[in-house]
């Protein structure tokens, strides 16, 4: 159970700070974003995260899945878009969450 917990919250701390880095100081690019851009990573990405914390930490398996599901589009299109890059990294919090969830599932039911 504490894995789970790890993961979970290793993956919404470390989809926070790659937004972050994506809005705020993106390495790849020096046009600033507009407001859509802004607007969709904090709803599609930062906000599941911030309950992917709560989820972690409450061990709820059920809000967990829907935190991977909701993050997944954005998530994949980044991590995906542009290879190789830092924002692979989007990728590896997606597994990480799936993992956290399938941990809680697996400890739940023991």
């Amino acid at each position: 159970m504490k894995a789970a917990l790890f993961l979970g919250l290793a993956a919404s701390i470390g989809c926070i700070i790659l937004c972050g880095l994506f809005l705020y100081w993106n390495p790849y690019s020096s046009t600033p974003l507009n407001e859509r851009t802004i607007i969709i990573i904090y709803l599609m990405l930062i906000l599941p995260a911030c309950i992917g914390i709560i989820a972690a930490l409450l061990k709820n398996r059920i809000i967990m899945y829907i935190v991977f599901s909701w993050s997944l589009p954005c998530a994949l299109y980044l991590s995906i878009a542009k290879i190789p890059g830092i924002w692979n990294l989007f990728g590896i919090v997606l597994i990480l969450y799936l993992i956290s969830a399938i941990l809680m599932k697996k400890t739940v039911s023991t």
